[in-house]
């Protein structure tokens, strides 16, 4: 049987896990997916074992996965990591490969980082929307539209950073944020500024360090040792924002609605192009009236004009493809008018 553990955001097994492992012929620690706040657990770990071995296995290990497998068709092997087992997609696909291979498994769940943030800060689980992680990579246009498509339905993101356990490596808030400001400025949808609220948790488990900031503050802020998991939080319910203001000695007003003034692209969209084709639809007209022979184009106008108030009114109902598809109507009548050559406008 493969047997995985969990051993907590404390880095603790409980009883029942003592218990399993003394039963099993091979125990394997990863710390890839996590890394160890306290260097003494494997020790302590293996002194509740009555000696046992316990075994640190590197990332290549447990994604080969095929000796762990293999010791597990033989007899009974765990693998065991911080937080839960479960969370880390490679266990998942380890587990996955060891059923079809008719290897029993069995999984002892421990608190994970998702679920302790949550308390930590006193914000509500279900209130959270996908999960991102950022990396040292220079543009991070997954976690700013991840932030962006949460925001747009008020709920917060949890930002995971980049741990790279072969090199000691872990991807510092401020630079994480540094990053966000550099995805706003490419993609520009209006959801990272100076006064964005964010929030980190530190060290859970150890010596847990709550801070709420603004991202101005947190370019150049102090927040200590790691590991770190940040918050852009969204919509927050009056309960989250008093236990924001217990949390971290802060006044309730400080913690504002991230999503109030974000836009779905439709409306960024509709709200640009509408002015735009309106102020092009009265150069059109002028520039008709000095020319002779274009009293035909009157309709074209009007159906351009049509199109914009169809747009807007579209949008209004929460048709958004309806209304981006009215607007490129009226963009692509006053477009038809030009590269015909029946008439010259500036655009």
């Amino acid at each position: 049987m493969l047997f995985f553990i969990g051993l907590g955001v404390e880095q603790s097994p409980t009883i029942k896990a003592i218990g399993t492992l003394l039963e099993c012929d091979r125990i394997f620690f990863e710390t890839y997916t996590s890394p160890l706040l306290d260097h003494n657990v494997i020790s302590e770990l293996s002194s509740s074992l009555k000696g046992k071995k316990v075994e640190i296995v590197e990332r290549e290990f447990v994604e080969d996965g095929r000796k762990i497998i293999q010791f597990a068709k033989e007899g009974n092997a765990a693998l065991v990591c911080s937080g839960d087992p479960m969370i880390a997609t490679t266990h998942q696909e380890l587990r996955s490969r060891a059923m079809r291979e008719k290897v029993k498994t069995r999984i002892m769940h421990g608190s994970s980082i998702i679920t302790s943030i949550v308390g930590e800060l006193g914000l509500h689980s279900y209130n959270f929307g996908r999960i991102v992680t950022m990396t040292r990579e220079p543009m991070q246009y997954t976690a700013y539209n991840t932030i962006y498509q949460n925001l747009l339905k008020g709920l917060h993101t949890a930002i995971l950073l980049e741990w790279d356990e072969a090199n000691s490596f872990f991807l510092s808030p401020n630079d994480a944020i540094l990053s966000l400001f550099e995805a706003e400025r490419d993609l520009a949808y209006g959801i990272i500024s100076d006064q964005t609220l964010i929030l980190s948790v530190s060290r859970i488990g150890v010596e847990e360090r709550v801070q709420s900031l603004t991202l101005e503050t947190g370019r150049k802020f102090d927040f200590g040792k790691p590991p770190h998991v940040l918050v852009i939080p969204g919509r927050l319910h009056f309960t989250e924002r008093e236990a924001l203001s217990a949390v971290t000695e802060t006044a309730p007003d400080f913690f504002i609605d991230n999503s109030a003034k974000v836009l779905r692209t439709a409306d960024r969209m509709v709200s640009k192009y509408s002015t735009k084709t309106l102020a092009a639809l009265e150069r059109a007209r002028y520039a008709a009236k000095r020319k002779e022979g274009t009293s035909n184009l009157v309709p074209v106008f009007e159906n351009v004009e049509l199109y914009v108030q169809d747009a807007l009114r579209f949008l209004k109902e929460g048709k958004e493809e309806l209304a981006v598809l009215s607007i490129g109507y009226a963009e692509g009548l006053l477009d038809s008018l030009r590269f015909s050559g029946t008439l010259e406008f500036e655009w």
